[in-house]
């Protein structure tokens, strides 16, 4: 009560300095002190002392006059201006609050996972609480080892409140501070200090959370309906857990695998501990070489599934559990079971984000890209300081030709997380598609040098010099994608049309012939086929292909893929080469999709090239010639493929 007494007096002492009421204060006191001091000595040089009074007298009345300018105009260089109210704040949300990580006060840094971790479960037992809104834990912990102050935490999170605190964990004794301060004004509203035993972490952490809440909402429920359903039955497991989300959370390669390892021990030691197969499920999908490891899909599919699967065995009410399930079914392309477990998550949990983000993408692979994007900036909304969710906004703004934008958003991804690679990664594909070929490269030698066991930034720094013509460093970049990860799927369209350019005809031969050291679809080496020359050899391996005309339009508009190869023109143009009506419904077919793709605002120069070359085969030179300029003006700059793409032919020679 004494503080909040306090709080009008600071209030008008802020707004005291600033009117500049002090600063004034300061130098009327040393110009009084001047005029004194010479006063007195020249009123004495000219026997006028008697008047000295009447000065001090003077001076003295000149006070209160000076403050009330002081306090009501500025001197500026345009003269005096009235001063301006401060503007009044926006408020924001009654019983909203942040929770920043506490600090590690423990004499050993290794216990800094700890700290991370007790700070995360409170605030997720806060969110749960009817009546609070609670700020999502990647902008949270955005502010981590800032030391900001508490009202500009307060205006960029939109919270009325954050709560920090402390952790000394010693022995099997933990002891923990924490303090509620208010946004507004900066002044602490609550302190409370706890020392238990480290088995009784799991008491005292809803303890905190209903202490918080009864401060915040008064009249909200004390302690969350579900907490009990997923609380682990052992501190060693919770431990462990702990230690998997702070690695998890890192998002690298190295930092996902001892995730990976977090968890089993977890696991081990309490099986039926639902949140721990839960983020066992995620880490491994997050390994595969579409996310940040080097491993295949298939592979990660197998190893998360039944994870995924046994958390919601565990827990049918946690959210976490029915997400990690989606990002599974999404991986394995299952794109309507993805959305129903997702869509689940959601209703369970509307604040995580992860799930919105994960939902996204199945509204991406099934072409409804508008909605997508809404789902990310819903998400930015709920957390505003996720590298993650800023990131696919930006590739998003991409997908709709916003350079911009896109640009805006992976840079704020870069101030918030500056060792997160992806969005160096992003700012690469931006700035290739300027034909600023430095600055990509730039960009993506650092996602490299964050992340140098990640393949796929390799395979991205190839097709940058392919584009700038540097083929000898794009030879070398190849090369190093390939050693890191053979059998990396969304590379391997770029492998066979740097074969091409080099002219590596022996190679390509071995693709062909299905004789290479790595793995290759009937489409690709068909198209190895055709670039040898051989047009029946490449009908008989594209006859073969796997391909489905509606799913590679969708691999175009997607950002999984370094290079795709035209494969659903070249298998129509065969067919339309031997005749068969077959290959012109395919050449229609497919641009009517990618016309539809345009049609809802995305601008993608690959589509539109796409597009071009497939009229061009069909003998629409007019057309073709307007898409290839569409293309050319959305960013398409891949002069080297052009070369080489025996369906753009009639484009060549028109």
């Amino acid at each position: 009560m004494k503080t909040r007494a306090r709080i009008p007096l600071r209030r008008f002492w802020d707004e005291l300095r600033r009117r500049h009421v002090v600063r004034v204060l300061v130098y009327y006191a040393v110009f009084a002190w001047v005029v004194i001091q010479v006063g007195d000595v020249m009123l004495e040089a000219f026997d006028l002392s008697h008047l000295m009074r009447y000065l001090v007298a003077g001076v003295v009345a000149a006070f209160p006059v000076a403050l009330a300018l002081s306090w009501m105009f500025d001197i500026t260089p345009g003269g005096l201006e009235r001063t301006q109210p401060l503007p009044q704040p926006v408020e924001a949300p009654v019983g909203s609050l942040a929770v920043l990580p506490f600090a590690n006060l423990s004499d050993d840094v290794e216990n800094e996972y700890f700290s991370d971790g007790l700070s995360e479960e409170i605030r997720n037992q806060l969110a749960a609480v009817p009546g609070l809104k609670v700020a999502a834990r990647s902008s949270s912990f955005a502010f981590k080892g800032r030391h900001e102050d508490a009202r500009e935490i307060g205006r960029r999170l939109n919270v009325a409140a954050i709560l920090e605190g402390g952790v000394r964990k010693h022995g099997d004794a933990v002891r923990i501070s924490v303090q509620l301060v208010g946004t507004a004004d900066g002044y602490q509203v609550w302190s409370e200090h706890y020392e238990r035993r480290l088995e009784d972490v799991f008491r005292l952490q809803r303890e905190i959370a209903a202490a918080v809440s009864a401060v915040v909402t008064p009249l909200s429920a004390a302690r969350p309906a579900a907490a009990a359903d997923t609380a682990p039955r052992n501190f060693d497991a919770f431990n462990l857990y702990l230690r998997g989300r702070h690695y998890f959370h890192k998002r690298t390669e190295s930092a996902l695998r001892r995730a990976v390892g977090y968890f089993e021990q977890a696991i081990e030691l309490d099986p039926g501990y639902a949140q721990a197969h839960a983020g066992l499920s995620d880490a491994w999908i997050l390994l595969s070489s579409r996310y940040y490891g080097n491993l295949a899909s298939d592979q990660t599919v197998a190893r998360a599934l039944p994870a995924a699967r046994r958390a919601l065995e565990l827990a049918p009410s946690l959210a976490e559990a029915h997400a990690s399930l989606g990002l599974v079914w999404e991986n394995q392309g299952d794109l309507e079971a993805a959305g129903q477990s997702l869509r689940r998550a959601l209703q369970l949990n509307p604040g995580y984000t992860m799930a919105l983000v994960w939902y996204g993408l199945v509204l991406v692979h099934q072409g409804q890209f508008r909605e997508a994007a809404r789902c990310n900036l819903d998400a930015l909304q709920l957390d505003p300081l996720s590298p993650i969710i800023n990131i696919n906004v930006g590739f998003d703004a991409l997908r709709w030709g916003d350079t911009e934008q896109a640009i805006a958003s992976f840079a704020t991804a870069v101030e918030i997380a500056p060792d997160f690679p992806v969005s160096h990664y992003g700012l690469s594909r931006v700035y290739a598609l300027k034909r600023e070929y430095a600055a990509a490269r730039r960009e993506i030698d650092e996602a490299i040098r964050l992340a140098p066991a990640r393949a796929f930034y390799f395979a991205q720094k190839a097709l940058i010099l392919l584009q700038a013509g540097d083929y000898e460093s794009a030879a070398r970049a190849v090369e190093d994608a390939c050693c890191l990860s053979p059998d990396n799927p969304f590379d391997a369209d770029l492998v066979v049309a740097h074969c091409m350019v080099l002219g590596d005809r022996e190679s390509l031969a071995r693709i062909a012939e299905g004789k290479s050291n790595r793995s290759y679809t009937a489409g690709q080496r068909g198209q190895a086929m055709l670039a040898l020359g051989d047009h029946d050899g490449a009908r008989r391996l594209y006859d073969s292909a796997e391909l489905e005309r509606g799913s590679e339009v969708m691999k175009l508009a997607t950002d999984d893929w370094v290079w795709r190869l035209p494969h659903v023109v070249n298998r129509a143009h065969l067919w339309l080469r031997a005749g068969e009506d077959r290959g012109r419904e395919e050449l229609e077919g497919l641009v009517a999709d990618l016309d539809g793709i345009a049609a809802q605002g995305v601008r993608n120069p690959l589509t539109r090239y796409w597009a071009a070359t497939a009229n061009a085969v069909l003998g629409r030179t007019g057309p073709a010639q307007a898409q290839l300029a569409e293309a050319r003006g959305m960013g398409w700059n891949h002069d080297w493929w052009e070369r080489l793409d025996w369906n753009a032919e009639r484009l060549k020679s028109s």
